[in-house]
């Protein structure tokens, strides 16, 4: 018994120094990504913004932050990357091609094919419109809708293949991101709301370019907010008209308007990104439990009370996502591969997720045959997750940030199960860091052995920062304008911009 206690105290002695440490290099990370930033339809979603996706480096000046255009880079078939070998263009009224001093006109329903030789010796982009400002149809670009774009098509030239770049009025390139974020399904009201936090993100991230070689503000993906992935609706272009110009703002200055897919029923705020809050977050409120951040026995308690019963006065309590669980295999090849994402992760990310041991480089992690134990080390008062430690017989591996936190336990191709019974194949991020982890031993004990697996007891989906857009479904349903779904969400004042 005396061996055991001492082990056990050297062990909580290891993970508190292995998470103090961690502790010392907080960051702000950013959303899903992107990151996920926000898209609804759960079955598309593999990813969200993080750390380093874009280097942002060029400010623009507020004048051209606050202008009317919006600078857009088009990614590659399944957002996976942003230089294309070959596209091909046409439009029903006729095509015009312009490069330099050169025109050249296509009938209605011609296509142009654009590929590196198309360029010649010419350094200059091509530019391509369709007529009478038409939109221009990207035949081999592969979207869940028709790729159709308004404005115009820029397209440069670099060794790796060619960028595209779309530039449009800002009131237009909503037009293809609220159905692609929001189901044109969802009440008017709801859309409204989807609207102007669109339309607000858009113009916080017009302050600077995301790649400054092409000036290009955003790209379509989920690193920013998803773009043309729908075809355009009625519904969201009168969701859109009906909200022109309008921004959420505080302190007078356009804020970044986080949103998600569905809340676990308390919202992170900005702890989500920063640990340090501060006053310019405070347009972000966090909402929760301060028993939940207490990281002891009592408080974990109160958040898996919370997580099993929930609390009816919800507005997503009937929601699927508003609880999940997901099973998760740590024998075997299943354990082999959780050890290689975390040793990815820590090649990755090295300050968020480490790998220690006293004796062994960090590479002999592959050769360990079992998980002993894996414990959350921080909880935020909204039951947010943002340190776990794993360990093994040889190392301790502690996970920093709800991001990487989602990213260590989530596996591609595995099940989850929501809270109607409904299955979802999970991408490489798990549904959300608002959980508790059930464990599972070998023989069936409470602990000893190597574990057997893990049972996730999860709440939400996305990162839990800004608006729910499940709420703002329900809230809709419930009477409440866009603008009092806004308030419920955000502090601060709608303001247009041509008041700014």
């Amino acid at each position: 018994m005396l061996k055991k206690f001492i082990l056990v105290s050297l062990w909580v002695v290891l993970a508190v120094g292995i998470y103090w440490c961690n502790r010392t290099t907080q960051d702000k990370g950013e959303p899903e990504d992107s990151v996920e930033h926000g898209e609804i339809k759960e079955e598309k979603r593999t990813d969200e913004k993080m750390d380093g996706d874009v280097e942002k480096k060029e400010e623009i000046s507020r004048a051209e932050a606050l202008s009317d255009t919006i600078r857009v880079l088009i990614k590659t078939d399944g957002f996976e990357g942003i230089y294309h070998n070959t596209l091909t263009f046409v439009c029903d009224n006729g095509l015009v091609v312009k490069q330099g001093d050169t025109v050249k006109e296509y009938a209605e329903g011609e296509e142009y094919m654009l590929d590196k030789s198309c360029f010649g010796d010419a350094s200059e982009p091509v530019m391509i419109t369709g007529k009478h400002n038409s939109m221009v149809q990207i035949t081999n670009l592969k979207r869940n809708a028709p790729a159709a774009y308004r404005g115009s098509l820029e397209c440069f030239h670099v060794q790796e293949g060619i960028v595209l770049v779309n530039e449009l009025l800002v009131e237009e390139y909503l037009y293809g991101v609220v159905p692609s974020e929001m189901p044109s399904s969802y009440p008017l009201e709801a859309l409204k709301a989807q609207a102007v936090s669109a339309r607000t993100y858009t113009y916080f991230h017009k302050k600077d370019y995301a790649y400054p070689q092409w000036k290009v503000n955003v790209d379509d993906s989920t690193t920013f907010q998803v773009y043309k992935n729908i075809g355009e609706t009625a519904e969201a272009v009168l969701a859109v008209d009906e909200t022109r110009h309008e921004v959420l703002t505080y302190g007078d200055e356009v804020i970044e308007s986080f949103y998600y897919s569905t809340s676990s029923g308390y919202n992170g705020g900005a702890r989500v990104w920063n640990a340090q809050k501060t006053e310019s977050d405070s347009y972000l409120p966090e909402t929760g439990n301060v028993v939940f951040a207490k990281n002891d026995a009592e408080g974990e308690a109160a958040y898996q009370a919370f997580i099993d019963n929930g609390n009816s006065t919800d507005v997503e309590f009937n929601e699927a996502w508003y609880r999940w669980q997901y099973e998760k295999d740590l024998e075997g090849e299943a354990c082999g591969r959780f050890l290689r994402r975390l040793y990815d992760l820590s090649n990755a990310q090295p300050q968020k997720v480490r790998i220690r041991s006293k004796y062994l480089s960090k590479e002999q992690l592959l050769k360990e045959g079992g998980i002993e134990d894996i414990r959350i080390l921080r909880r935020e008062k909204s039951g947010l997750v943002t340190g776990l430690l794993v360990k093994t017989q040889n190392f301790m591996i502690s996970v920093r940030t709800q991001h990487a936190v989602r990213q260590a336990l989530g596996m591609a191709g595995d099940t989850l199960v929501k809270k109607d019974g409904s299955q979802y194949c999970m991408g490489d991020l798990l549904a959300s860091a608002y959980f508790y982890i059930e464990k599972k031993y070998d023989n069936n004990a409470d602990s000893g052995d190597n574990l057997k697996g893990i049972i996730v007891h999860g709440a939400g989906l996305g990162h839990g920062c800004g608006m729910s857009q499940n709420g703002a479904k329900c809230l809709a349903n419930q009477g409440f304008t866009a603008y009092e779904i806004l308030a419920y969400y955000y502090n601060g004042a709608i303001k247009s911009v041509d008041d700014l």
